[in-house]
């Protein structure tokens, strides 16, 4: 059975990690250039985060910044168990 509680903190993680390191902004700045709020972005990355973000989103943010899509899933093989 998959942990989707963990796969979603370990998702937020690296889309912190890639907001910081690749994107280079804050999260108000790139709420305002995908046009999502500042509380929602926060939430994502939240180490206690219940929901996922959709593919859909991640697919945009993937497109807009040129980030393999795969880098939000790094990590994810300790999930399969």
């Amino acid at each position: 059975m998959i942990n989707y509680d963990g796969l979603y903190t370990l998702i937020g993680y690296n889309f912190k990690r890639i907001r910081k390191e690749k994107i280079k902004v804050t999260q108000e700045k790139l709420a305002e250039e995908l046009n999502l709020s500042r509380s929602f972005i926060s939430h994502i990355e939240s180490p206690k985060v219940n929901k996922g973000i959709s593919i859909d989103t991640l697919f945009l943010i993937s497109q807009k910044y040129n980030i393999d899509i795969r880098e939000f899933f790094q990590g994810y093989e300790k999930f399969l168990k």
